[in-house]
């Protein structure tokens, strides 16, 4: 029996984000401002946006930090998953939320991670590491729910930046966000 945490090739680029742009740090720098210090490892949030972080929310399979409309929004995505997937639901791990650094392939430019707008989600004992052309089969499951409610899965991005258990909210999510709390 096939279950979540196979490891399957990621499908072709066209078959998902279709309508989403991977968020880009100026667009979350002209919204939120600086989140904090550009850092390697994760480092403590500073910036103005620190008022909207909800922390040790319980979305469902696990507990989240993160920008409050993320949270809302992981909450309503497992609220699906729970009723459609319960099996998916219970098997669903997370490596984290917020975490101020920057990018593990570009050190001078922020991680969406560092405003607390994307979660790395992985299943079984071991993530899927970043550059490798696979996906646990419960990302391939839960990427058209994240899409529908306005997140970028990273499988989408290219070459040795492709990070299948990675979802981000999208460029044009970050800017029909309401700019005050929520």
């Amino acid at each position: 029996m096939d279950g979540p945490n196979d490891r399957i090739p990621i499908p072709p680029r066209d078959s998902f984000n279709v309508g989403l742009s991977a968020c880009r740090e100026q667009t979350m720098l002209s919204k939120f401002g600086r989140p904090g210090q550009l850092t390697q490892d994760c480092s403590e949030p500073t910036g103005d946006f620190v008022s909207r972080v909800r922390r040790d929310l319980n979305c469902g399979p696990f507990k989240i930090t993160g920008l409050d409309y993320a949270c809302d929004s992981l909450k309503q995505i497992f609220g699906e998953v729970k009723v459609a997937s319960p099996a998916i639901f219970s098997a669903t791990k997370t490596a984290g939320m917020l975490c101020v650094r920057s990018r593990r392939h570009n050190p001078s430019r922020y991680s969406n991670h560092s405003w607390g707008t994307a979660i790395d989600i992985y299943f079984g004992s071991k993530v899927v590491d970043q550059g490798l052309n696979l996906t646990n089969r419960g990302n391939f499951y839960l990427a058209p729910l994240f899409n529908r409610h306005g997140w970028y899965w990273g499988a989408g991005f290219s070459g040795d930046n492709v990070d299948s258990m990675h979802f981000e909210l999208a460029d044009e999510t970050i800017f029909k966000m309401p700019d005050e709390a929520l």
